[in-house]
């Protein structure tokens, strides 16, 4: 017992090193041991020793994700893969030890999640990072070079706007809505002062995993942007409202109802060019619809991923073929998405258009 102790010391002291020297070297040797034993003890060790420096690993561009406990077989899905359990990890044999490597760029930011056995999706138990994600939270792997934010995160005594919830009854969509109103820090219903509007589709998700109003308070009280009221709209059935059958009343009643109402009860400017509508994945789809159906109404749009996708690309093919209107898109995407040249391809054509843009394209998910 003593000499297997002494020897477990010796592999944690040798493999603290394999973590800097390289995982395809730590590799090479426990594929050379032959003692099931001792290579399962290796594999525990390397493991362990990796803990402290974090797990995935990272050297240079490669990351390297394990999973160490019993498994007849595992994948990996997130952003890299489409979220498609695509990709199979390696086992490293008479062990438990799984592992997949690839190369990512140095600041990139992504989600994934461990699928044991083909069927049970888990966070991954190695890593202790996680960030909020639409179905739940997931495992999260920031490169060297990437950067968090300074905007999602409140610091003390930092101005806070206030937020309200309300609803509002449509006859377009023969539905009610649930939104919450903004107001930023100073806002006074009795002053003379009136502020651009942010419409935002799935609202109750950008606030709550996207920490929306942090960011217009950091926003704001940075001066990066002049204070603004914010209206976040809460979807009762996003597929259909805002990519099915319902898009065309819903975007009626985003204009032609929600619109002239914050107008009437806030102090709004009334003006399409102090109006943008944004909105991520599908809510991007609508609010391309709802800004090209009213251009009246909103000169500016946001595209967070944007969803074209839905009826054959129906609201993409009639910006990119349709007659210029006075629309300026503001567009940001993941380079791992798969609707990343999808977005390029619109970005491209909206510049041979000579229509003003505001556009990027980011390593991660957006």
């Amino acid at each position: 017992m003593k000499t297997r102790y002494l020897l477990l010391l010796t592999f944690l002291f040798t493999f603290s090193g394999y973590s800097q020297t390289g995982f395809l070297n730590f590799l090479t040797y426990i594929n050379s041991i032959s003692d099931p034993v001792r290579k399962v003890e290796v594999a525990d060790s390397f493991v362990n020793a990796n803990r402290t420096t974090g797990i995935p690993i990272k050297e240079g561009n490669m990351a390297v994700f394990l999973y160490n406990s019993p498994a007849n077989y595992m994948q990996i899905a997130g952003d890299f893969t489409n979220w498609s359990a695509s990709v199979t990890m390696n086992k490293i044999s008479n062990t438990n030890l799984f592992y997949y490597f690839r190369t990512f760029e140095m600041n990139a930011r992504v989600d994934y999640k461990l699928v044991v056995n083909g069927s049970n999706w888990i966070l991954d138990p190695l890593n202790p990072r996680q960030c909020p994600g639409g179905f739940g939270p997931n495992s999260e792997l920031a490169m060297p070079a990437f950067v968090q934010p300074w905007e999602i995160t409140r610091r003390p005594g930092l101005p806070a706007g206030q937020l309200l919830a309300f609803s509002i009854s449509s006859t377009n969509t023969n539905s009610s809505f649930n939104y919450y109103v903004y107001l930023p820090h100073g806002y006074d219903s009795n002053s003379t002062k009136r502020y651009p509007v942010v419409y935002i589709q799935d609202g109750s998700d950008y606030l709550s995993l996207a920490q929306a109003a942090t960011i217009l308070d950091n926003a704001i009280d940075s001066g990066k942007i002049e204070s603004v009221i914010g209206i976040f709209v809460r979807p009762n059935n996003r597929n259909t409202e805002y990519a099915g059958n319902l898009r065309v009343q819903y975007a009626a009643f985003f204009a032609l109802e929600l619109v002239p109402f914050i107008d009437a009860t806030y102090k709004t400017i009334p003006d399409k060019n102090k109006r943008l509508v944004l909105g991520d994945s599908f809510g991007g789809n609508i609010s391309a619809i709802i800004s090209w159906n009213y251009p009246q109404i909103f000169a500016n749009c946001g595209l967070h991923s944007g969803a074209f996708w839905p009826n054959d690309y129906e609201i993409y093919r009639t910006i990119v073929a349709g007659p210029k209107k006075d629309i300026k898109y503001y567009a940001i995407w993941g380079t791992y998405e798969s609707l990343y040249p999808n977005m390029r391809n619109f970005r491209d054509s909206l510049i041979l258009q000579g229509l003003s843009n505001l556009y990027k394209g980011i390593s991660g998910r957006t």
